[in-house]
């Protein structure tokens, strides 16, 4: 036994993990590239497809919501409408559906109401005065034809009679004008109610007994 072979064996034991640590880095870092040159391509195609712009308000098909930071090479950043900055990897945007509010022109307010069965006489007649009551409040009011106006009753359920006000306006569904005019629907409704001596059917729920619970 000699101390020559002794060390030929353990340098030809070292360099076979070189060998083989190389291989492994090779490959880690190969699908580290290829995963990183996928986001680039991702974010590229964000940025030219002009699916969305920074400071627009989207929705993901994931249902992930809020308004565009910014669109990175590698990841988007938006700010959710509970005031969270999320950061999205750009590998997960490119096949979403995108659905950006920001573009979209034309907004739906649609409140359903809840009427007690003794005012069954009064609902067609209140339906017919929330509707003009809405048209007086709401100068964005579409009544062209091209989109629907109407208040509907829809249903006799076993405690209330119920109905559904469909209205469309010229206003995107986001933001301050959207909110404001939502507002005014309602308040066109309320004074229609309060004109007609109407209370809203609200279901009362038994009380719990903390001490049957135990």
């Amino acid at each position: 036994f000699k101390v020559g072979d002794l060390l030929s064996v353990e340098m030809g034991l070292a360099m076979t993990s070189v060998f083989a640590f190389g291989s492994v880095g090779t490959l880690v870092f190969s699908l580290a590239g290829k995963d990183i040159a996928t986001q680039a391509v991702n974010g590229l195609a964000l940025t030219i497809s002009d699916r969305m712009s920074e400071g627009d308000v989207v929705k993901f098909g994931d249902g992930t919501s809020g308004k565009v930071m910014k669109i990175g090479w590698l990841e988007t950043k938006l700010r959710t409408f509970d005031d969270l900055l999320v950061t999205i990897p750009n590998t997960q945007l490119g096949t979403q559906r995108v659905c950006n509010m920001s573009r979209i022109v034309m907004c739906r307010v649609r409140p359903t109401l809840h009427f007690r069965f003794s005012d069954a006489d009064k609902v067609p007649r209140v339906l017919e005065d929330i509707q003009e009551e809405i048209k007086k409040s709401c100068p964005e009011l579409i009544t062209d034809g091209s989109r629907p106006f109407r208040a509907i009753w829809t249903d006799i359920k076993d405690d209330h009679l119920e109905t559904f006000i469909d209205c469309h306006f010229h206003l995107p569904p986001i933001g301050k004008k959207y909110w404001n005019n939502r507002q005014k629907v309602m308040e066109a409704i309320d004074r229609v109610l309060k004109k007609n001596e109407i209370e809203l059917f609200t279901a009362v729920y038994p009380k719990l007994e903390l001490g049957k619970l135990r």
